[in-house]
């Protein structure tokens, strides 16, 4: 995976227990697409640039 940040890390760690399995996968999609991408969190969501 490339870049993570630990507020994306702790914005899944917070979220419910049904969206963490899918906020976990489309993360891991997102960075196998494009590794050298970079996670931020905008409009306090998480977003990639």
């Amino acid at each position: 995976m490339g870049q993570r940040n630990p507020r994306v890390d702790a914005y899944i760690a917070n979220a419910t227990d049904f969206a963490q399995p899918i906020l976990t996968h489309l993360r891991a999609v997102v960075h196998s697409a494009c590794p050298e991408i970079e996670e931020t969190i905008k409009w306090r969501m998480p977003s990639f640039e």
